[in-house]
């Protein structure tokens, strides 16, 4: 086996028996797990320990493993080494020089269920003479190690990292330390490291503990400078103290997390962790660093041979020794290979790593291979220095092949491609599209499908399907482009190269809109130009011109707010006037009939470029952004251009705009950050600076003009503004009642609610407002909500441009609300006076019903059906039966006992003793309490009889 590897020579334990005991006390370990069963929560743990064996007591004789979970064995009185060699599944032992053997027990145990379970090994003595415990009298100090678990059925089971570098290491007096615990974890889970305290037990930190950036430990760096530093690196797991002082013996503690990402919550999410307490002997040294040589990070291909020489040198031309150490050393089967056998050899030394990759090791966090150099000082007594360093490989999935694309019909593109290679892994297919083709290499490290290439997710499909349909919103005149890339599922997760681009366009046999261009801004007569093409492809046989076109404008990018009729004319370019350009974007959609007055179709829907603006300080950042059928993100055509005013030296002129600058939105995106660089001048903070912005589009037709050249309304920002914007009023309808200091309204949406079943818990809430605009700069409105409308409860739940807002996904309508002004320097105004949604309650119940096991009416349930008179916003229900003189009571039912309520009641016909009544007439009273504002409506009494019919 290569020294990359643990590899332990396994003695028997009849041999141990008669051999002289080894003699120790602790210097370092720590424990790692692995899930064995795919049928149980059966893990196996690995306890590795490292002793002194000048000492005279034996590893585990006074140590207790706690599985968290109510097991434990042995105890710290001693006597127990017998016991851990029994119970262990495996039991190994060695020396490995310098005072040093190290110990290995495996334990197997199951879990009973989900949970966080804390795996700790605790023994009485470490080994004395650590210098920064009690200043060196650490014989008495226990030494404590322990492993977190988290068993969650949303994050599925895995095992714990795994360390490969052991947790003894050697440095000298002067020279920087470094070490890598070499981890790796089997589950491909994210990993991040931390240093921690000792422990001496369950959260009891060491008596006398010192770090070693301590000044009573070091003071001193490598390079002269100070203090000494005390660090782990929380992403590549490198741990270093520069620089020690004092030759001895020293202990240092670190966790190794995982993490993992939960669909559930969507985030990442702690799954435990590992805890190393390591050993670091410190020697005096007259002796210069060793070097690595290692390659650049790099993407392979699953299935390719990765190759790479490794080099090590020595400044004093010592002997040194390449070690290589990560997890793609365990794979089975293709493990990655590191040759020759590593030995102490002549400088400079060459290893060649070798790892036949293939689909299983595809994963979206790239590989760690750490690799270790260590010198050999001539004198035999002098310790190594050593050097580590990272090498980070990611395995890529292969690119999905035979992508292809057609006509299916007018509306849609037929896509197919082959069988995917990697399918048993159980990936997704996911499908991109654009408008007009974009090329880039997917190779190397060009995963997937890159930013600003303008591509967007449709759809993904499971990985045995090889073909689609897109019915997404396909428009006549369009070249629609595709990729596609497979998706790999969590933990390990991944992410292919895309596929070969295939491109498919879509006859003009409607009117295409090509402009829709800010002209003038302003508030009551600012001007549109809009302009669209002929249906160039139409049958002219079927459809006979000359054509008429409707225009039709709508308020914002989408939808059909403030739905007009704007022209009826045979020409194909319109200016639309007196508008407001400045505070609203529009978009517009052409109607066309044929020579006989027929309506034909229609166009797709194109907005207008909508500037926004954050003012900062000396500073002003852009953003823009339209809703239209051609892409604004074009190879051939890709810089967006920025104009300005007040380019003077003096920043006095208003009303010239120039050229300022250009943005390559293909790489950048729609953004642009102007702080005077272009002229060299500074923005002023007392002036009003007004930007526009020209957009170059395409609808990758040859048919079509290109660019499609539109200007968004000119904006004006005042960098710095450190004034807030005027505070807006809730609209509130005729009816609204004041309760408790609020003011109430009942939701609108009420109505709506005879139409929808019993079990309906998606609700929401609408509500507008009006802001004094007065400065001009507003550019959008923070919405607060609050479930009970109490001071201080009031949290952000969205932001609007438009002064109304829509509150979904809510489990009742109650709740109040409060808005803010936002200007384009981020300024906030103070909230707006709240304003409650209340719910509106109902609740009826029978008076007759047959228990007689029929299925039909055989309980007695307050009405769900029809829908209009479910039960609604029930808090709680008091419910009693009384004989039919109504004295004796003979059953009740309360939510408020309930586990799980039932608010329909569902009474069965039968005495609190279980024992059916007779039929007849019985006198009952239900109290039923709501989850409404309104103490008016809070509680509804029933009182009558009821009719048991058997």
């Amino acid at each position: 086996m290569g020294l990359m590897r643990k590899s332990f020579f396994i003695i028997s334990f009849l041999l141990l028996a008669g051999a002289q005991a080894w003699a120790t006390h602790i210097r370092a370990g720590e424990i790692t797990a692995v899930r064995i069963s795919q049928t149980s929560l059966k893990f196996r743990f690995t306890i590795v320990i490292y002793s002194d064996t000048d000492s005279g007591v034996q590893v585990a004789d006074g140590g207790m493993l706690d599985f968290g979970q109510g097991r434990t064995i042995g105890s710290l009185k001693g006597g127990n080494r017998q016991k851990f060699i029994e119970a262990a599944v495996f039991f190994e032992e060695k020396f490995i020089g310098n005072k040093t053997a190290m110990t290995i027990f495996q334990f197997e145990h199951t879990f009973d269920g989900p949970g966080v379970y804390v795996v700790s090994y605790t023994e009485q003595n470490r080994n004395d003479e650590i210098l920064n415990i009690n200043g060196g009298s650490s014989k008495q100090v226990p030494f404590h190690i322990e492993t977190v678990l988290r068993i969650d059925p949303g994050l599925d089971v895995n095992a714990t990292p795994q360390l490969t570098v052991p947790p003894i290491d050697r440095g000298c007096i002067g020279f920087r330390f470094v070490h890598n615990p070499g981890a790796y974890d089997p589950d491909g889970d994210s990993l991040a490291y931390r240093m921690v305290p000792l422990l001496q037990d369950r959260g009891v930190e060491v008596n006398g503990y010192v770090p070693l950036n301590d000044p009573s430990i070091s003071t001193m760096r490598e390079n002269g400078g100070s203090p000494a530093k005390f660090e782990i690196d929380p992403i590549t797991g490198t741990f270093t103290w520069d620089a020690p002082m004092i030759a001895g013996e020293y202990n240092a503690a670190f966790i190794v997390e995982e993490w993992r990402f939960s669909e559930i919550t969507g985030k990442h999410e702690l799954l435990g962790y590992v805890t190393r307490d390591m050993q670091i002997l410190i020697e005096d040294c007259d002796n210069e660093r060793p070097e690595l040589e290692i390659p650049a990070d790099t993407c392979i291909e699953a299935g390719t041979l990765l190759e790479a020489v490794i080099r090590g040198t020595d400044p004093d031309n010592n002997k040194v020794l390449v070690e290589a150490f990560g997890g793609v050393f365990d794979f089975n089967p293709n493990a990655a290979q590191f040759t020759p056998e590593p030995a102490f050899k002549t400088q400079p030394v060459d290893q060649l790593f070798r790892w036949q990759t293939d689909f299983s090791h595809v994963r979206e966090r790239p590989y760690e291979i750490q690799f270790k150099v260590s010198d050999k000082p001539t004198d035999p007594d002098a310790p190594s220095l050593t050097e580590y360093a990272t090498w980070y490989v990611t395995v890529v999935a292969p690119a999905p092949t035979g992508l292809k694309s057609a006509i299916a019909d007018a509306r849609s593109i037929q896509l197919t491609w082959d069988n995917y290679l990697g399918r048993n892994l159980s990936p997704v297919m996911k499908i991109y599209r654009r408008v007009d083709t974009f090329d880039f290499d997917p190779e190397n490290c060009n995963l997937g499908i890159p930013d600003g290439s303008g591509y967007e997710l449709i759809d993904q499909v499971p990985i045995n399907q090889t073909s689609y349909v897109d019915t997404n919103n396909v428009r006549p005149g369009v070249n629609y482009c595709y990729r596609i890339v497979a998706e790999f599922p969590l933990p390990k997760g991944g992410t292919s190269y895309a596929s070969f681009e295939t491109c498919t366009l879509i006859p003009i046999d409607v009117p295409v809109i090509t402009n829709v261009s800010v002209k003038e801004t302003n508030a009551t007569n600012g001007e549109m130009f809009v302009k669209w093409t002929s249906p160039l492809e139409i049958d002219q046989a079927l459809f006979p011109p000359p054509f008429r076109y409707e225009l039709v404008r709508y308020e914002g990018y989408t939808g059909t707010a403030g739905r007009t009729l704007v022209t009826s004319t045979t020409d194909t370019s319109y200016t639309d006037t007196e508008l407001d350009t400045r505070d609203i974007p529009y978009h517009y959609q052409v109607r066309f009939y044929d020579s006989g007055d027929n309506l034909i179709d229609s166009s797709a829907v194109a907005s207008s470029v909508w500037l926004s603006a954050l003012g900062l300080v000396k500073a002003v950042e852009l953003k823009w952004e339209a809703s239209v059928p051609w892409t604004n993100k074009v190879q051939a055509y890709p810089y967006h251009y920025i104009m300005r005013n007040r380019t003077d030296a003096a920043a006095n002129d208003e009303n010239n705009f120039v050229l300022i600058d250009s943005v390559k939105v293909t790489d950048h995106g729609f953004i642009y950050f102007d702080d005077g660089s272009f002229n060299n001048t500074p923005l002023l903070d007392d002036r009003e600076y007004c930007y526009i912005v020209t957009t170059q589009g395409s609808y990758g037709n040859d048919l079509i003009p290109t660019p499609l050249i539109n200007d968004s309304q000119k904006l004006c920002v005042q960098p710095n503004d450190s004034v807030a914007p005027e505070t807006p009023e809730i609209d509130i309808p005729d009816g609204a009642e004041q309760v408790n200091g609020l003011i109430i309204l009942d939701s609108p949406n009420c109505a709506a609610l005879e139409n929808l079943g019993c079990a309906f818990v998606n609700f929401s809430n609408t509500l507008s407002w009006t802001a004094d605009d007065v400065d001009g700069d507003i550019a959008s409105y923070n919405i607060y909500f609050s479930p009970t409308g109490a001071e201080g409860t009031f949290k952000l739940v969205g932001n609007s441009r438009d002064a109304t807002f829509t509150h979904t996904g809510l489990s009742s309508f109650k709740g109040c609300y409060k808005i803010s002004s936002i200007d384009r320097s981020n300024n906030e105004s103070s909230l707006s006076a709240a304003v409650c949604f209340d719910n509106c309650p109902n609740y009826e119940l029978p008076n007759t019903f047959t228990p007689n096991g029929d299925g039909l009416n055989d309980t007695f349930r307050a009405f769900d059906r029809p829908n209009g008179k479910c039960p609604r916003f029930v808090k709680a229900i008091e419910f009693k039966v009384f004989n039919r003189w109504g004295g004796k009571e003979i059953y009740s039912y309360s939510t408020k006992s309930s586990i799980e309520p039932n608010y329909f009641i569902d009474w069965d016909g039968r005495d609190s003793n279980g024992k059916e009544l007779p039929e007849g007439t019985y006198y009952y009273q239900a109290i039923v309490t709501f989850d409404v504002f309104n103490p008016r409506k809070e509680t509804m009494e029933f009182k009558n009889w009821v009719k048991i019919v058997r």
